[in-house]
């Protein structure tokens, strides 16, 4: 018999641990670009109660100014949204060439012209698309309409966008502080230095003295002292100094202030030896400039870096509820930026041949630039020889304006017609509203609600903050924000569309949270800002 096989004892299967499964995270989809100007608040250059319409989503509905250009319509967007595009959809009859400037706010408080739609055969219906790239965070917008054949209207505003991330938004906060380093003045307007090789700063004060600081410590005599020949305060005083390329050999200043007879005076003075003191009595008299009323003196005095000549801010002498026309009189210059030769052998000074009005008929020669209300606080940029020009505003803008250094002058800047974006509503005006399209218009505005008073203004060329290099920084009066301003680089300035790029950008430097009269450096480039009330300086340094 076979034998018995024995029997198959089970295998014992082998159990693998298997990892726990866990749902794996999944990126969010996109957040889709939505008409974020729904829910914005509109306001308007005319026709404000309809101004809604351009933002209610229904192209059946529609703002119009009822007037021709210049117009403007604006929409203040309810958070910082990050923006892709901006469409425009036209109301115009009939069709024909019109011209446009878009501006966007950027959560800093101040307008930049971000497009150029100039010259463009528009009719009605048709949908305008800019597209924004890279995106850029908006929280404010205003389409500036600066030549139309028929009243200006538009039946859809869009800005499509999504909100701004919180790095974005913490992208635009300062990660500056300021430093006290001088105080105890009184009224001061502004701090420099001589560029004589000695560190030392020099302190304007309003009611007629300039200090010397030296590492902090002052000298025990005053620079100069001509409190008993100004008229001080408000407006008035003793407002720039500026030294002379050759200090160092020549020993000459020059110095604005507001004389006993009420003129906007310019003078030149010597100092001693060691460059310590200055007597008043080494004056030289080169302008004194009649003033209509006690506002609007200007009073910057500079130096161009590239031509050596001496520019002077000359305000329209107005008051505040009369606008003047003084600023677009050609043979005035009340309003103006003045360039004269002061260092030639001429006394009191020489007029460059290569101003624009030389030997032209009705004009005086010493201009540079007209349409200007105040221009308190410009600069140049020492390495580019650019022109930036803070202008106060009358009540609803405040801007800043730029003068290439290309420019052969006599710039137009639109003072009494326009102020910023915003053609004034009175009579009389030596250029009506509907042909400020001749004006060459700002580089930067904020509304009133920001401020009261723009004041410049340094372009930061120093080594400390090489993200604001070339940037001009200014602030307010009243707020104490100070901002940087850039202009476009050569590529952005350029266009492979039919929109012209501008692409000016600001951003909110700092917060300073005093009454700032000015901005200015030291030799090495380090930024100050001096605080009228209680009178200081302060140093911007790193957090």
């Amino acid at each position: 018999p076979q034998a018995a096989l024995p029997a198959e004892t089970p295998a014992t299967p082998t159990v693998t641990p298997q990892p726990e499964l866990k749902p794996q995270p999944t990126e969010p989809p996109p957040l889709l670009s939505q008409n974020v100007a729904l829910t914005g608040e509109a306001r308007s250059s005319e026709g404000e109660e309809t101004a809604h319409l351009a933002f209610d989503g229904d192209p059946e509905t529609n703002w119009n100014a009822k007037n021709l250009a210049a117009q403007w319509i604006a929409v203040s967007l309810d958070d910082l949204y990050l923006v892709d595009r901006i469409e425009l959809v036209v109301a115009q009859a009939p069709a024909g060439p019109t011209s446009h400037v878009l501006w966007l706010g950027n959560g800093s408080g101040v307008r930049t012209p971000y497009a150029r739609l100039s010259d463009i055969h528009t009719q009605d219906g048709q949908t305008l698309t800019i597209e924004i790239s890279p995106p850029q965070p908006v929280d404010d917008l205003l389409v500036h309409t600066l030549e139309s054949p028929s009243w200006v209207a538009w039946r859809e505003v869009r800005v499509f966008g999504t909100p701004a991330s919180d790095a974005e938004v913490n992208a635009a906060t300062p990660q500056l502080k300021r430093e006290l380093v001088i105080e105890n003045l009184v009224l001061p307007v502004q701090v420099t230095h001589a560029g004589d090789g000695s560190g030392r700063l020099f302190i304007v004060e309003q009611e007629g003295r300039i200090r010397i600081f030296n590492n902090g410590v002052e000298n025990k005599q005053l620079f100069i002292d001509i409190s008993n020949q100004i008229t001080c305060c408000g407006e008035r005083g003793l407002l720039n100094i500026a030294f002379s390329p050759s200090f160092p050999s020549n020993q000459q200043f020059y110095l604005s202030y507001t004389s006993l007879a009420g003129d906007l005076v310019v003078s030149r003075f010597t100092a001693a030896p060691d460059l310590e003191t200055a007597d008043p009595a080494s004056e030289e008299l080169l302008l004194a400039i009649g003033q209509p009323h006690h506002a609007h003196n200007g009073g910057r005095i500079t130096f161009g870096p590239l031509d050596g000549y001496l520019y002077v801010g000359v305000g329209d002498g107005g008051s505040e509820d009369l606008p003047p026309h003084e600023s677009q009189f050609p043979d005035q210059l009340l309003g103006k930026i003045l360039r004269i030769d002061v260092e030639s052998s001429e006394r009191p000074y020489a007029i460059p041949a290569s101003n624009p009005f030389v030997n032209v008929e009705g004009y005086r020669p010493e201009i540079w630039a007209l349409g200007l209300r105040n221009p308190w606080g410009f600069d140049f940029d020492p390495e580019t020889g650019d022109l930036f020009i803070p202008d106060t505003g009358h009540s609803r803008r405040e801007e800043v304006s730029f003068m290439p250094a290309s420019s052969p002058g006599g710039d137009n800047y639109g003072w009494p017609t326009i102020e910023g974006t915003r053609c004034l509503k009175i009579s009389g005006l030596p250029v009506p509203c509907h042909q400020a399209s001749i004006f060459v218009p700002p580089v930067a505005e904020y509304d009133r609600a920001r401020g009261c008073a723009v004041v410049g203004g340094v372009v930061y060329r120093g080594s400390e903050f090489p993200h604001l290099s070339g940037r001009f920084l200014f602030s307010d009066f009243c707020r104490g924000d100070i901002w940087g301003l850039q202009k476009p680089t050569t590529s952005e300035g350029q266009s492979s569309t039919q929109f012209g790029r501008d692409a000016w950008r600001s951003e909110l430097v700092l917060k300073a949270a005093n009454i700032v009269s000015s901005l200015g450096t030291d030799e090495e480039g380090n930024l100050y800002f001096v605080v009228y009330q209680p009178g200081a300086i302060f140093k911007i340094t790193r957090e």
